[in-house]
């Protein structure tokens, strides 16, 4: 049986080649769109030609941009769960997955809920009044 959470070389490649092939797709038509508008015309039948071109390659970019979109929900679902293989951090832990920034802010949640209960308790105690016990 295959380990879930690993991602095939060549599935990253796939991905990797669709992303620049979009990339590459955007940057021809945006190029393609710009010509066309910057052409000077007195011809009505050519400015019409000219108009459906860009029309044309507007529709084919808002095509390639929901295939980039569907290809982010993609990525995202595979990262949620955990078929995008195992990081390493860089204390040599295995994350899962999870940047090192999501475990720094599970270690901050862990920190304040200790801070919390030892203020709920100096509070029950009577204790935070007292000068003594202030940390300067």
């Amino acid at each position: 049986m295959e380990n879930p959470t690993y991602t095939a070389p060549s599935q990253q490649v796939s991905a990797l080649s669709k992303l620049n092939g979009y990339q590459t797709n955007l940057l021809l038509k945006f190029q393609n769109i710009i010509e066309l508008a910057t052409e000077q015309t007195e011809d009505l039948t050519m400015a019409a030609t000219q108009a459906h071109q860009i029309q044309v390659h507007t529709a084919s970019m808002i095509k390639t941009v929901e295939d980039l979109l569907t290809l982010t929900r993609a990525l995202k679902e595979a990262w949620l769960f955990g078929q995008m293989g195992e990081d390493v951090a860089q204390n040599g832990e295995k994350t899962n997955g999870v940047s090192s920034d999501v475990i720094v802010e599970k270690d901050a949640d862990a920190d304040a809920k200790f801070v919390i209960e030892w203020l709920k308790s100096k509070i029950q105690e009577g204790n935070m009044g007292d000068d003594e016990n202030v940390v300067a």
